[in-house]
């Protein structure tokens, strides 16, 4: 019975070391870049979006503010070719479809509408890709216009 539990400890510390390293995000990177529409920093709230095209395991959104995104390796993307889509929208319209003068939805409720400041070209019909390498540096900047 000694012999086996000394096996036991030396395969459990095997495993365990052997799991540990300092590279735990496996080959992700992180991706930054900035994000411009009609010449100026996009408005901060905006969402870009990295879809895999090469059978990738990973896809991944950000934030965007000052015109800015950044996905940190912990979230981050393997290497390969990725669709992006942004999005961005004002939030101010209010509306009702039914009675455009009075309040928001049909029964003077409160939806919302927004309007998509981004073409369609580069949110619901994108075909803009980029490449994410394992090297890097896998910064991006995407000009709207």
């Amino acid at each position: 019975m000694q012999r086996y539990g000394g096996w036991v400890v030396l395969a459990t510390v095997v495993l365990v070391t052997s799991g540990c390293s300092s590279d735990q995000f496996g080959d992700r990177v992180d991706v930054t870049g900035t994000v411009k529409l009609k010449g100026q920093p996009i408005k901060d709230g905006a969402i870009i979006d990295f879809s895999p095209l090469d059978g990738q395991s990973t896809g991944a959104n950000a934030g965007i503010s000052g015109g800015a995104f950044k996905i940190s390796r912990e979230g981050g993307l393997k290497p390969g070719t990725y669709l992006v889509r942004v999005t961005a929208s004002d939030g101010t319209v209010a509306a009702n479809p039914v009675d455009p003068d009075a309040l928001p939805g049909p029964g003077g409720g409160t939806n919302v509408m927004f309007k998509e400041l981004v073409p369609a070209e580069w949110n619901v019909n994108s075909k803009q890709q980029v490449k994410v390498t394992k090297d890097g540096p896998n910064k991006f900047e995407f000009n709207i216009p």
